[in-house]
């Protein structure tokens, strides 16, 4: 019995050993795979653009590797869009030139033969949109390293905002139904700043959630502060610049609690809250504005500078989303309640009265001004640029 309690317990540490050494093989094993995940394309104008593809192994080889490159379909870009929270469509591949799917990582080489990859028909892309293109990595003869076998192209047509609405006691007042409540909410808006006062106005209802900048009650009185206040509030700590433009977002998701500000993408400052909802069409200061709010009894709190794409939600939107569409979104996106351009051929006259056309399909077309006069539009000798 002694014996074979011997040899079993011998039989398991050889097992284990074998295991041991077949486990560092693998981690020693030469693969290839791309150094880059991602590579961000921008078609600024129609003539085609080209990349130079370059794949490598972990550790030179003694042979050559052939190496094939292949356009991943459909499949690839869901999966991505569902891992990071995007929504990019698949680019044509029809659009797409590879140099050769076949090249070679020489003997006791690292990297490969750089292989030309050609975008085009650029011309056709929608301003605004982006598009995937994933590129796998195969050999016959060495493995791939996996979550490293496919670079994504991302590629974009940026949005060209040159003619912005200027704020200098101007506003906007958006006609929210008596009643409407919003559980979960995003604010957004292109903001730039010509001058700091105390509490200008980006968007809200003043008491109940209103985003602004200065704050002048703030810690220290920093006036170039952003915040979000009303029967909730803080704020970020990033000082603000004159003469630069920012798009700003404020976020709640009442399923979880979870609050945050976001500036130019990313997120500044967070807090959790335990509001059930907020009633953003309150009459109680005046409703929801944009730019300052008009006739409130402690000062109207005007925005000065330029804004542009300002937005509001039903839905808390992700980091990821708010960073993909900051200077334009799809009109018919899930959850968008109100959405202004304010780029000037959105303004029209009713019935004596002035407004500016609602972007999204609900109508809510936003008076300006009280009715009384339409906003002063700014050609930008550049367009609008986030850095």
């Amino acid at each position: 019995m002694k014996q074979l309690l011997k040899y079993l317990a011998f039989c398991a540490i050889a097992v284990l050993l074998n295991s041991c050494n077949d486990s560092e093989s693998d981690l020693l094993e030469a693969k290839v795979y791309f150094e880059s995940k991602e590579h961000t394309i921008e078609a600024l104008n129609e003539q085609p653009i080209t990349y130079e593809l370059q794949s490598r192994v972990s550790s030179a080889y003694s042979s050559p590797v052939e190496v094939c490159y292949e356009i991943a379909g459909q499949n690839a870009v869901k999966e991505y869009n569902q891992k990071y929270g995007t929504n990019y469509e698949t680019f044509n591949a029809a659009n797409v030139k590879l140099g050769s799917n076949v090249t070679t990582i020489p003997s006791g080489a690292i990297y490969s033969e750089k292989t030309p990859i050609e975008f085009t028909n650029l011309e056709n892309m929608e301003e605004g949109k982006s598009y995937l293109l994933p590129v796998r990595i195969q050999s016959s003869s060495l493995p791939a390293i996996a979550g490293s076998d496919i670079i994504y192209f991302i590629i974009t047509k940026p949005v060209q905002i040159k003619k912005v609405a200027q704020f200098q006691s101007n506003y906007i007042r958006i006609p929210l139904a008596s009643g409407t409540m919003f559980t979960s909410v995003t604010y957004e808006a292109l903001i730039y700043i010509s001058q700091f006062g105390s509490n200008n106005t980006i968007m809200g209802n003043e008491g109940i959630l209103i985003l602004r900048i200065g704050d002048t009650a703030l810690p220290g009185g920093h006036n170039d502060w952003i915040q979000i206040a009303g029967s909730k509030q803080y704020h970020s700590t990033q000082a603000f610049e004159k003469g630069k433009w920012y798009h700003v977002a404020f976020t709640y998701d009442q399923p979880s609690g979870k609050t945050a500000i976001y500036i130019n993408g990313s997120k500044a400052a967070e807090s959790t809250w335990d509001t059930p909802s907020f009633d953003l069409a309150s009459t109680g200061s005046g409703g929801f504005f944009i730019g300052k709010v008009a006739n409130f009894m402690w000062g109207e709190r005007p925005f000065y500078g330029y804004m542009s794409e300002v937005r509001l939600w039903t839905v808390a939107r992700t980091e990821n989303q708010i960073k993909q569409n900051m200077l334009s979104v799809d009109p018919n996106s899930d959850g968008l309640a109100a959405y202004y351009k304010l780029n000037g051929t959105d303004q029209f006259e009713s019935d004596g009265k002035s407004y500016v056309k609602d972007a999204s399909p609900n109508g809510m077309d936003g008076l300006a001004n009280g009715g009384s006069s339409q906003l002063t539009i700014k050609e930008l000798e550049t367009p609008v640029t986030i850095k």
